[in-house]
């Protein structure tokens, strides 16, 4: 069944730290109201996008592929949109020991890889933090409790990403972590608390893989087997997408019932784990739209998803 629209209890808190921050410009959005009646309705229009990216490869931040050029076409939209008042990143590169949510105001690069061209180390991105948002986490009444990271920057699953996204580095980013604490159901359902901040002009954006075998992906290169796909892999991939078509998204907490290639495409959980964030922040009225698809290799899979009204 579709994610229900019921409200959280501890959500108030949310709204009532949310209420002292300067609001985000239902003119700039084109629309006045707010309300979670239905697609017709004025939320529908004013709310920031979510989306999921498959961001493989860094490599990718330098290359033209039909991945790149995928998302390419999809910051080409978000240029002809209005801006986000900011973005909450969750990627996969930020674990913790309980959930931090990054106050920085100028966030630094992290360039966390090695033995990768000298370019990938010069890169630059300039984007501004949005401390006052993230700081009203650390308020609300969640699930979860929010700790205040003061120095965190932007490790690589955010600035790869977000070059290609919005390259003008022009929107405020605040990152938020991955628990190590928590199993899947606990990040869904602190997704689905966060899916208010969507109502505020704040983009959700999640940075991982839904299958990441990294042990298989580096094989298949030594092998030279980039052109072939694992069984395991689109066996996963496809039965993920499936939940995502039904609006099944709770289901996709449980992706262990998926035996052996669950175990292959998610060795280890933070890639798949930003997912959940970005469905459970879906209403039960919008459509899953793909704008990327396909294999890295054969263990990665890039599938991208978006949920815009």
């Amino acid at each position: 069944m579709p994610v229900s629209r019921r409200r959280f209890t501890g959500l108030a808190g949310l709204w009532a730290a949310l209420a002292g921050l300067p609001a985000w410009s239902a003119k700039q959005a084109g629309t006045e109201a707010v309300s979670d009646s239905g697609p017709d309705s004025d939320v529908s229009n004013l709310k920031a996008p979510a989306l999921f990216i498959g961001h493989g490869d860094p490599m990718n931040i330098l290359q033209d592929n039909s991945f790149t050029r995928d998302w390419d076409a999809l910051a080409m939209r978000f240029a002809d949109a209005a801006k986000p008042r900011a973005i909450l990143m969750v990627s996969a590169h930020w674990e913790t020991t309980g959930v931090e949510v990054s106050l920085a105001e100028k966030p630094a690069m992290i360039y966390d890889f090695y033995g990768f061209p000298d370019e990938m180390y010069q890169q630059v991105y300039p984007a501004p933090g949005a401390p006052d948002i993230a700081a009203s986490l650390l308020q609300a009444k969640l699930s979860q409790q929010i700790r205040a990271d003061h120095s965190q920057g932007l490790d690589h699953g955010a600035w790869c990403v977000l070059m290609r996204l919005f390259p003008k580095a022009d929107v405020p980013v605040f990152q938020f972590s991955l628990s190590r604490n928590m199993n899947a159901a606990d990040h869904f359902a602190l997704g689905q608390e966060l899916r208010q901040l969507r109502e505020q002009g704040v983009m959700i954006i999640g940075s991982g893989n839904i299958t990441h075998n990294m042990r298989s992906w580096q094989q298949d290169y030594r092998m030279g087997r980039t052109h072939i796909v694992h069984d395991w892999a689109k066996y996963f991939d496809a039965q993920i997408t499936e939940r995502i078509d039904t609006g099944e998204y709770r289901a996709l907490a449980d992706y262990h019932q998926y035996g052996r290639a669950a175990q292959m495409s998610v060795p280890t959980p933070e890639h798949y784990l930003p997912l959940l964030y970005v469905v459970a922040s879906a209403y039960e009225y919008e459509q899953a739209e793909y704008f990327a698809e396909g294999f890295e290799a054969g263990s990665f899979s890039m599938r991208s998803v978006l949920f815009n009204g």
